[in-house]
């Protein structure tokens, strides 16, 4: 009898010690590197349970220029957190691009180390991986193991990808280089920056939402490395790639099924700018309308040449006609065609624009009211409210935003609309 309880007891204990050596998260982000940093910190953000996992003994990620303003941007964020706490008003200086790596090193320690939902275990290799449903068990060289419901490789060469024989290059769409950005749809589903070209001719490129989902394997997420016409701000892409792991994690679903505009506007909502547009500052009040807006594709940003390299514009002083908007308004609303038709005008004035969106929102004369009201204190806008007079790009803009809400008609991956 006595023999008995023991075994017992030993069976349980074992079982129990075999049970705390595997650990249920969300999302499972690999590597040493800016991505994986951006990625594992978004994630949590985002409300997953995330672990990050790296080989080395410490977090030493070379990070670029790029890289570190959006670590600046983290750690003001961080900061802004903790003077509303502490009420006090310093301002966040802006990082010396001559720290060292350990400087670094300690500054994202400090910022991991208070992040909610984030576990960083350093210094564990890892033996195995392996689909287990919808998700991954991943088996490390001292026994434990790990569950997850999306992985994100951010290795220095994706080598996850590589021991998993997934090709980084067959993906739900690809990276698309900047002369081609705005010809077609895929600038819709953007989530991150890139850049093509190099030196001063380098141009400002976004990379598509499903350029870091492998085809035909679901909540693997990489975070794109540079190919010959493409480099990608590898903090900004980790951190849309965090977005995403965190999106399959939270909703328990996967990668193809995921919902582009909710993605994006969880970016949005923690400071990434999905369309750079040089002439639109990030302290701009209208600042989120004319992102939303960029990637709505209602009214498209242009590509524009400056000394040697090419920028994103939004051109918010020029005009618009009815008839460039007449195609764009059809794909979005088919009801606004009825009012082109009757409402042929080769410069839209802000009246006109004010009856389109009455006519399309069915709203009534309070619509108009209400933009009068609130032309300089709702919408920020510094001129003045003339019906009469041409409407410009910035005021079509913000004013679309708020009464079509273009951005919230779901797309694809490749920048279709959904109905």
């Amino acid at each position: 009898m006595v023999k008995y309880v023991f075994s017992v007891i030993v069976l349980f204990v074992t079982s129990l010690s075999l049970s705390a050596q595997t650990i249920k998260t969300g999302v499972l982000v690999i590597g040493n590197t800016a991505g994986s940093i951006a990625a594992s910190i978004q994630s949590a953000r985002s409300g997953a349970k995330t672990v990050l996992l790296t080989q080395t003994p410490q977090i030493s990620a070379d990070l670029s220029a790029e890289d570190l303003s959006y670590l600046e941007k983290i750690r003001d964020q961080y900061q802004l957190k903790t003077r509303k706490k502490s009420e006090t008003k310093d301002s966040a200086a802006t990082l010396d691009p001559n720290m060292t790596k350990a400087q670094y090193s300690l500054l994202v320690k400090s910022i991991t180390d208070t992040t909610k939902n984030l576990t960083v275990t350093l210094n564990s290799s890892l033996e195995k991986i392996e689909k287990d449903g919808k998700g991954w068990e991943i088996r490390l060289r001292g026994g434990q193991k790990i569950k997850a419901d999306a992985v994100v490789d951010a290795t220095e060469n994706l080598l996850i990808a590589s021991i998993l024989r997934i090709d980084p290059n067959k993906t739900m769409t690809t990276q698309t280089a900047a002369p081609e950005l705005f010809e077609g749809k895929l600038y819709r589903s953007t989530v991150a920056t890139a850049y093509s070209g190099t030196g001063m001719s380098r141009s400002v490129c976004p990379i598509p939402l499903g350029a870091m989902i492998p085809a035909g394997v679901d909540n693997f997420i990489i975070v794109p490395k540079s190919n010959n016409t493409v480099t990608p701000v590898n903090m900004s892409a980790g951190q849309a790639a965090g977005t995403i792991a965190s999106y399959c994690a939270f909703f328990k679903t996967v990668t193809k099924n995921i919902n582009v505009r909710v993605v994006q506007g969880e970016l949005m909502a923690f400071g990434a700018e999905l369309i750079p547009l040089a002439d639109i500052k990030r302290s701009d009040p209208n600042f989120l309308a004319f992102q939303r807006m960029s990637v709505s594709g209602l009214l498209k940003p242009s590509l524009t040449k400056e000394d040697d390299h090419t920028v994103i514009k939004f051109d918010t002083a020029g005009t618009i006609s009815s008839e460039q908007l007449r195609a764009p308004m059809r794909e979005f609303y088919s009801r606004s065609q009825i009012w082109f038709a009757d409402n042929k005008r080769e410069a839209m004035t802000i009246e006109d624009a004010i009856n389109l969106f009455m006519f399309t929102a069915t709203r009534g004369d309070e619509l108009k009211k209400e933009i009068e009201e609130g032309w300089k204190e709702s919408f920020n806008f510094d001129t003045k409210f003339e019906p009469k007079r041409q409407i410009t790009r910035k005021e079509f803009a913000v004013l679309a935003d708020r009464y079509l809400q273009p951005f919230n008609i779901r797309v694809d991956f490749a920048g279709n609309l959904l109905s």
